[in-house]
C-alpha cells in the first residue's frame, strides 16, 4: 500500500497530511524543524521532521506535490493539460527514481541522523546500477 504525504502551511509551522492509496486521509500532524505532534515528536527525529526540509527544498509547500516516503520520490498531482500555465513536464533527471539533486539531500539527512542518533540509518546508493547476472545452466548427466 501507497501512503503519499503532502504539506501546507498552517500558521507559523507546517502541516504534514499522510494520505493512503485511496486518498483518504490517514494523519496529519503540525510540526516545524524542531518539533512535531506525532507519536515520535518526542524523539530526536521522526519521518515528519525529516520531510520538511525535502519540501521546503523543493518548494513543495503549498503545492500539488507529494512525497512518497518509502520511495523516497515525489508524485504530482498538477493538471495534465500542457496549454494550462501550472502544467509542467517532468524533467528528464527527474524520470526513471533519483535525481542527483535529492540522492544529496538524502545523503545529507543521513549524515544530519548519524550526527544524532550514532547510527548509519542513511540510503546506500551505487554508483553504478547492479543487474543480476544471467543464470548459470547445468545439466546433470
Amino acid at each position: 500500500m501507497i501512503s503519499l504525504y503532502n504539506c501546507h502551511t498552517d500558521g507559523g509551522d507546517y502541516r504534514i497530511t499522510k494520505f493512503d492509496s485511496l486518498g483518504n486521509v490517514e494523519s496529519t500532524y503540525l510540526c516545524s524543524l524542531d518539533n512535531c505532534e506525532c507519536p515520535a515528536g518526542h524523539r530526536p527525529t521522526c519521518r515528519h521532521r525529516l520531510m520538511l526540509p525535502r519540501f521546503l527544498a523543493k518548494g513543495a509547500v503549498n503545492s500539488f506535490y507529494f512525497y512518497d516516503y518509502d520511495r523516497q520520490g515525489w508524485v504530482t498531482n498538477e493538471p495534465a493539460v500542457a496549454n494550462d500555465p501550472m502544467f509542467k513536464p517532468a524533467e528528464p533527471t527527474q524520470m526513471n527514481g533519483f535525481n542527483k539533486e535529492m540522492q544529496a539531500a538524502l545523503e545529507a539527512d543521513g549524515e544530519k541522523l548519524k550526527a544524532l542518533t550514532g547510527e548509519d540509518h542513511g540510503p546506500k546508493f551505487l554508483s553504478e546500477p547492479v543487474y543480476p547476472s544471467e543464470p548459470t545452466i547445468r545439466r546433470r548427466i
